[in-house]
């Protein structure tokens, strides 16, 4: 026996009170940065179609490659980087 399909104007009806971008077990996300959002297949992590990587890190080190880095630099940059999940 099949199940009725139900008319475009009830679909709507439906949509215009769904979960959408409610929390993370939403069954419903659109596409952005937001926390309860999801990102686009595409995204980069540059800061505009996703969460910049590295945002809000407190990384010192120079941003130009002087003669060296110093151990508390470079240890920073680990500290980072293991923030991201690298290296676990």
């Amino acid at each position: 026996m099949t199940q009725p399909v139900p008319q475009s104007t009830e679909v709507t009806k439906f949509h215009s009170n769904s979960d959408v971008d409610a929390s993370t077990s939403a069954q419903h996300h659109t596409l952005g940065v937001g926390h309860n959002q999801s990102s686009p297949g595409d995204h980069t992590h540059n800061g505009k179609n996703s969460k910049k990587i590295g945002k809000g890190l407190d990384v010192a080190f120079p941003t130009t490659a002087a003669g060296a880095y110093s151990a508390v630099q470079m240890q920073s940059v680990i500290d980072a980087l293991r923030d991201l999940g690298f290296g676990t």
